[in-house]
């Protein structure tokens, strides 16, 4: 199928973009873009055994989810210490982990697993507060917190 279309900076994009690529199992692999990166990834591994981390870091910050055979595979645990999700055990096909302020997406692939990694229009935010519980009620509570909020992200308090 030929792509004789053109829409402003991009051609029609009527054909499924595939990249493939060899790599040895067994190893953590980082998937750097040059160029536009795409939204939707599909990552497969035909080998006999082993597995391997695949690390994708992004140029802007945003959520993303991986899915085996349609169902969401949700990300490892949030640990405190860390302050961030816990890094991939490694054991089953799917587990991964967002690394946020260095925007990195990580996910294990194992053989004969097809991951899908899917762009989700959602945002993602942690907010650490150090009041005591009569400071917090005292100035409005949940209401007043929830109202200001909203106000600095330019949002609805819905």
């Amino acid at each position: 199928m030929m792509d004789h279309m053109w829409d402003g900076f991009y051609t029609g994009q009527v054909r499924l973009s595939r990249f493939n690529g060899l790599v040895q199992a067994d190893r953590d692999i980082t998937l750097t873009t040059t160029g536009t990166q795409p939204g939707n990834l599909r990552f497969f591994l035909d080998a006999q055994k082993g597995g391997m981390k695949v690390a994708i870091p992004y140029f802007n910050a945003g959520n993303y989810a991986i899915q085996i055979e349609g169902k969401v595979i949700e990300p490892t645990e949030w640990d405190d210490a860390i302050g961030g999700r816990k890094p991939l055990p490694k054991f089953r096909c799917g587990e991964n982990r967002y690394i946020g302020m260095v925007n990195i997406l990580e996910f294990y692939l194992t053989p004969g697993c097809t991951v899908h990694v899917k762009p989700v229009d959602s945002i993602q935010s942690a907010v650490r507060l150090d009041w005591t519980m009569d400071e917090f009620y005292g100035g409005g509570g949940v209401t007043s917190f929830t109202d200001r909020v909203a106000a600095v992200l330019g949002i609805h308090a819905s």
